[in-house]
């Protein structure tokens, strides 16, 4: 359970993410954009949130992040591909959710 004093975490416990999202940023200039969350619950976490698996895979060569680690998941009919990346102090969840490809069957 929460306690007030989870819920009351200044805005400067998060300096740590946006730090490293700017870094990141000027590290690789033409990383694909991104839907990222940070909380005050979780001050150094980011959930990154891509429009695409080819998104997704520039993400995880900019941060370094094993092919290996990548997982997929079935998620209500679509897919989602997920990785967890440290980066220092901070973690990011890196992540896209897309339909997967029909199957085509030959006549």
């Amino acid at each position: 359970m929460l306690t007030d004093a989870d819920m009351t975490n200044p805005l400067t416990t998060q300096a740590a993410v946006f730090a490293a999202l700017a870094q990141l940023a000027e590290l690789h200039p033409n990383l694909p954009g991104a839907y990222i969350t940070t909380s005050q619950i979780t001050p150094t976490e980011a959930h990154v949130l891509l429009d695409s698996p080819a998104d997704l895979e520039a993400w995880r060569l900019a941060t370094h992040t094993d092919a290996d680690d990548v997982q997929l998941r079935d998620l209500q009919g679509d897919r989602k591909l997920l990785f967890i990346a440290p980066l220092g102090r901070i973690t990011l969840r890196v992540y896209t959710v897309f339909a997967p490809a029909p199957l085509v069957v030959a006549a």
